[in-house]
């Protein structure tokens, strides 16, 4: 995500209960901002957009934003191009927060492993069950992939790419699987790590996928889908052992 982009929210609604408190706004906004789905410089929401997505009242949203700005997690500038900014994140001036960070990454890390594994299995079923369909609606998505020119499009690209993967198993429940996994780690704000030398890797890594999978190679389809989710978002290196 490049500094200033506006971050796209999902439905955070079922993140955030209707009776949240400020503090509890603030601690789901620092845990997105710890799970790397809020970088340095990304900008949030209005106050009003934010409300509506988390089903609370601006005021409660306004106060949350409060708490965050004098914990020196986000920002406020005024004007035209103004807006509520995430900071560079200093642990040692989070205060109540610093415990926190340890929970949530520790919590993020059991998801994103969590993830790769099913996403193993999800990509070997779907080379033992696709359909020529399935196989050109792939192909499909992973061009779009490599023709975005930003992150946010990229990150679309991408999703609809392994949903289709998820599709091709022929289980809702699988896909379900997915989608939830995707919504806990996500926490509500549609991320993932983005750089060109991650994109030019995923390029690479969604060949291998779709090719495999055309191949209805599942053992191979599998292992290069949890290599690729564990190097793009776990910062695992390439070739490192899959499996956890």
């Amino acid at each position: 995500m490049q500094p200033g982009e506006d971050t796209h929210v999902a439905d955070l609604s079922t993140v955030v209960a209707p009776t949240s408190t400020p503090g509890q706004i603030a601690d789901h906004i620092m845990a997105s901002v710890v799970a790397g789905a809020l970088p340095e410089g990304s900008r949030l929401p209005s106050e009003r957009d934010l409300a509506a997505a988390l089903a609370v009242s601006r005021s409660s949203v306004r106060q949350a934003l409060s708490t965050l700005e004098r914990a020196g997690v986000v920002v406020r500038r005024r004007g035209r191009t103004g807006g509520t900014f995430i900071s560079a994140v200093d642990p040692h001036r989070m205060g109540a927060y610093a415990e926190r960070v340890e929970e949530f990454q520790r919590a993020r890390h059991d998801l994103l492993d969590a993830r790769a594994i099913v996403q193993n299995r999800i990509a070997a079923t779907a080379a033992v069950r696709r359909s020529s369909t399935d196989l050109e609606r792939m192909r499909a998505a992973a061009d779009s992939y490599r023709r975005a020119t930003t992150a946010a499009d990229a990150r679309t690209a991408d999703a609809r790419l392994h949903h289709l993967i998820a599709q091709a198993t022929g289980n809702a429940d699988l896909v379900e699987i997915v989608l939830d996994l995707d919504r806990r780690i996500n926490a509500g704000f549609r991320h993932d790590p983005f750089s060109q030398e991650l994109f030019t890797r995923a390029c690479a890594d969604h060949d291998a996928i779709v090719e495999a999978i055309a191949r209805q190679d599942a053992p191979s389809a599998g292992a290069v889908c949890e290599a690729h989710f564990r190097t793009t978002t776990m910062g695992a290196p390439a070739g490192a052992p899959v499996g956890g």
